[in-house]
């Protein structure tokens, strides 16, 4: 927001700012936020002082202001910008605020290691040990600077020597004993805090490549990296390419029937990243380029062309569909040259019907005269509701939200209201019914999307509840129908493990930004991309984190491809 801007709110905050140095200074050391421990996007009421996680996160700001309407102002306490929740916008302090612009000063000078200056290494205190005190307080060398006070030059000079002398007002005095030196021991021992879990994100690693974000394209780049994890669809990949290598007839031209298809270049890129090794002389800035895959995407769907944010689940389902339908007219094609007429298309199967295809059995039941009517449908993803608590109660506490309560909620049944009545065949018209859903058939891969996104009058706001989900043994079993039930129950067909994870920061479908988490099995190690930079994170990292997209995988085919 620009200086001009005027926010009333700010103007009050900055009269009743008092700088406690020790006090910001002791918040500033609880590094996580007061209710979840979130660790990173961290923001500081200017009111309390309570340290919680940002709007973008998990939101516990944003319930702190509903709770405590006065309390309006966030300051982050890694960027120091300030964020106004009566105005819905960053906020610019006037020059005039001094103790403001202290304050924002004081967070910079003082940031944690998640700040950009991280590798800059705090050099700890050690206790003084019993020397005799010496006439002059000034000794020589670089360590006796960091006790001296400059005289200010200006005035943001002028706060940090301010800061600089009252942390050298509390360092301790020398002992010197009349006797003999004897190490001082306090009376009553200091009882160490409990320490709180830590989810790490760890550096940037070399294991892994990232992919180089070319303007506004980090939606398609969190579904290519999650894609890139599935061994199973990778492993067909590359046999339909070897197939389609041995079939050749074009002295050694590449098919020209292939040319401007997304299989063509989404197989090269994969291969690209899957067999990928740390090149001598590597750095971390570079990246995989996927102009070519992009090109073509562009061409099939002009509305991705230029720098506007998309929806990751919406290109997700278009690269898949289109995927299916290329390879579906390239099977039926060969399919015609050797003699065999074409099948009906919706009975090929394809590496994408193989892998993410699952059947839903529907049912719809007249309550007037008892008739059910099921129909058998197949599906590529399942959208779950996610529920919105931005009108309840803050005061009541709640429990956590949990993926298997989505789906529960998805699978129960449902009363169809007058709006939408059945028209029931045996009875000739429009009758109260109820509707309800099982599965009839898992796919090997399984894709649940939670619709954190929903119109809202004229613009599309997002869902920041969070929703647990499990890292391992999600059990489908409950959601079949009576025949499947009976064939797959206790067997490993019905559990799934979870494979990867499509992360959105930020507010609208429209703007923010899009990450993926993938783990390899092999190494047993979890994956962050964030367009170029790839980290190693913790398992407990990514449970933590507000899934949009999550990717599981049936056990059995972990043990046959990964």
């Amino acid at each position: 927001m620009d200086e001009d801007t005027d926010c009333p709110h700010i103007s009050e905050a900055a009269e009743k700012l008092k700088l406690d140095v020790e006090q910001i200074r002791a918040t500033l050391n609880n590094r996580s936020c007061n209710v979840c421990l979130r660790i990173d996007q961290l923001w500081m009421c200017m009111e309390c002082r309570q340290i919680l996680c940002g709007h973008n996160a998990v939101g516990h700001s944003t319930a702190h202001y509903e709770f405590h309407k006065t309390h309006c102002l966030f300051i982050n306490i890694e960027s120091a910008a300030i964020f106004c929740f009566k105005c819905n916008s960053d906020v610019e302090p006037k020059n005039h605020d001094d103790e403001l612009n202290r304050l924002r000063q004081f967070i910079l000078y003082n940031r944690g290691p998640s700040a950009s200056n991280s590798n800059k290494k705090k050099r700890r205190r050690k206790a003084p040990k019993a020397v005799k005190p010496k006439k002059t307080s000034f000794k020589q060398g670089p360590r006796a600077i960091e006790n001296v006070c400059i005289p200010p030059n200006n005035e943001n000079d002028c706060f940090m020597n301010t800061v600089t002398q009252a942390l050298c007002e509390q360092e301790p005095q020398a002992v010197v004993p009349k006797i003999a030196p004897k190490a001082v021991v306090p009376k009553t021992p200091l009882k160490a805090k409990p320490k709180k879990p830590f989810y790490k994100r760890g550096p940037r690693t070399t294991k892994k490549v990232g992919i180089s974000n070319s303007g506004n394209n980090c939606f398609m780049i969190a579904v290519w990296q999650s894609i890139r994890h599935l061994k199973p669809f990778i492993y067909c990949m590359k046999l339909f390419k070897l197939v389609e290598i041995s079939n050749k007839k074009n002295n050694g031209n590449p098919d020209p029937r292939l040319q401007d298809c997304i299989a063509q270049e989404m197989w090269k890129l994969m291969v690209t990243l899957v067999d990928w090794q740390k090149p001598p002389g590597y750095k971390f800035r570079e990246a995989i380029s996927p102009t070519a895959l992009q090109q073509i995407v562009c061409k099939i769907k002009p509305r991705y062309k230029g720098y506007h944010q998309h929806d990751a689940h919406e290109f997700l389902m278009f690269t898949l569909d289109t995927l299916h339908s290329e390879l579906t007219d390239e099977k039926s094609k060969l399919l015609l040259e050797e003699g065999i007429t074409t099948q009906n298309p919706s009975k090929i199967d394809t590496l994408v019907s193989l892998m993410f295809r699952g059947f839903l059995l529907s049912e719809v039941y007249c309550l007037k005269c008892n008739t059910p009517y099921r129909k058998r449908d197949p599906i590529t993803d399942i959208s779950l509701d996610v529920p919105d608590y931005k009108n309840a109660d803050l005061s009541v506490l709640r429990p956590v939200d949990l993926l298997t309560d989505c789906l529960e909620r998805y699978f129960e049944i449902e009363e169809l209201n007058e709006r939408n009545f059945y028209f029931c065949e045996k009875c000739g018209k429009p009758q109260k019914s109820t509707k309800r859903f099982w599965m009839n058939a898992v796919p090997n891969i399984l894709c649940l999307h939670l619709k954190r996104f929903r119109w809202d009058k004229t613009c599309r706001t997002k869902v920041h509840t969070f929703i647990k989900f499990p890292m391992q043994s999600l059990d489908m079993s409950p959601y079949f129908d009576d025949e499947m039930k009976t064939q797959f129950v206790g067997k490993d067909t019905n559990m799934f493990d979870l494979i990867a994870v499509v992360v959105h920061d930020g507010e609208g479908g429209g703007s923010g930004h899009y990450t993926s988490y993938a783990v390899d099995f092999k190494e047993g190690q979890w994956y962050e991309y964030n367009d170029e930079k790839v980290h190693e994170v913790d398992a407990s990292f990514v449970e933590n984190v507000q899934a949009y997209l999550l990717f599981y995988i049936k056990r059995d085919m972990i043990y046959n491809f990964c």
